[in-house]
């Protein structure tokens, strides 16, 4: 896998066969519907509608434990509109920042004269009004987690923050889906199990931290790519190009994918037998295919770890680590290791 593949596009190759045949590749891609969340952040965010909205569109998610991120250093320039500020890691990696507030999206046209600035240690929040007060409304805001989230999906209006995915590496402690639903039912408005147990059994990664900010929640959505190749004579149809697979079916095999090579800690059941199965991709006519995490986030586990990599222009980035499956065969690739990690695409 030395190329990048346009996910909008599905290709039809035409190839001269010894077995006149018809095979199917699929590639599905592991991306955020929202920003990684706390899960206290979540706890807030179930009372906002436009939030819930966005968080139905996931079926698919993951919860993670890192050390809490913290804002500092804050430094104001009128006359250039800018806010600047270090970004860190307890204990960990750091790196500085500077916002350059007119051109970030939800600044616009607003007027610089009434334009008010909340900081906090682990969020930044730009009003047209006086902070909070009645008729104010918060035009643009970043919690640590929107930050890094930002920073990796090229915002305007963000500067520096280069070391973004150093920041975003978390530990790997259960991956779900929501068989029916959606990961907001699943995941936030009703109580789950593990999410329960991790509150209650992880320790602190900090001195003086809560656990409930060291978690954070991850909902995704898998966006995929089928390919497939035609003896010379085939006879197109319209139904050749369509992909007819229940979604359901596509998020439940990439929940054993990954239970099943990386077996985070809280998930019970670990998909011995994958890529076999009754609810998956095994037996539904695809050769081979694979699952990546499309956004510059890290995990890791006991078991190793998977990274992930953006490319902002919408393409299958080489800098991600990769499941694949052929037949019975199930593999991580390695970025840089297993296929090379430069940039190219095919056009």
């Amino acid at each position: 896998m030395n190329s990048r593949f346009n996910p909008g596009r599905r290709s039809a190759i035409r190839f001269r066969m010894t077995e006149p045949t018809v095979t199917r590749a699929k590639i599905s891609m592991l991306e955020l519907v929202f920003p990684p969340v706390s899960n206290q952040e979540a706890v807030w965010f179930r009372e906002v509608p436009e939030v819930e909205e966005i968080l139905r569109q996931s079926d698919f998610y993951i919860i993670g434990g890192r050390a809490e991120i913290k804002f500092s250093d804050f430094e104001k320039d009128a006359a250039d509109a800018t806010l600047s500020f270090t970004v860190s890691v307890e204990g960990g990696p750091s790196d500085y920042v500077t916002l350059h507030i007119k051109d970030l999206p939800g600044i616009g046209e607003a007027n610089p004269d009434t334009l008010y600035i909340e900081l906090g240690p682990k969020f930044v929040r730009f009003w047209d009004g006086p902070v909070k007060e009645d008729g104010s409304e918060v035009l643009e805001w970043f919690t640590t987690e929107k930050l890094l989230w930002s920073r990796a999906h090229e915002w305007s209006g963000i500067e520096g923050l280069d070391r973004h995915a150093d920041l975003a590496v978390y530990d790997l402690l259960y991956v779900g889906i929501a068989r029916t639903g959606d990961s907001f039912d699943r995941l936030i408005a009703k109580g789950h199990h593990a999410r329960t147990a991790i509150l209650a059994n992880e320790p602190q990664r900090f001195p003086g931290a809560r656990v409930t900010d060291e978690t954070y929640l991850f909902l995704f959505r898998a966006e995929s790519l089928v390919m497939q190749t035609f003896e010379p004579e085939h006879d197109f149809q319209d139904s050749d190009f369509e992909d007819n697979l229940d979604r359901k079916h596509v998020v439940a095999d990439a929940e054993k994918a990954f239970v099943s090579m990386l077996k985070p800690d809280y998930n019970k059941i670990r998909f011995a037998q994958y890529p076999k199965g009754s609810d998956g991709l095994y037996g539904a006519g695809f050769l081979r295919y694979g699952y990546l995490i499309n956004e510059d986030v890290t995990f890791n586990t006991a078991q190793g770890r998977v990274r992930g990599a953006r490319d902002p222009q919408g393409f299958i980035s080489n800098a991600a680590d990769f499941i694949f499956v052929d037949g019975d065969d199930v593999r991580l690739m390695v970025a840089g290791v297993d296929f090379p990690n430069h940039a190219s695409r095919i056009p």
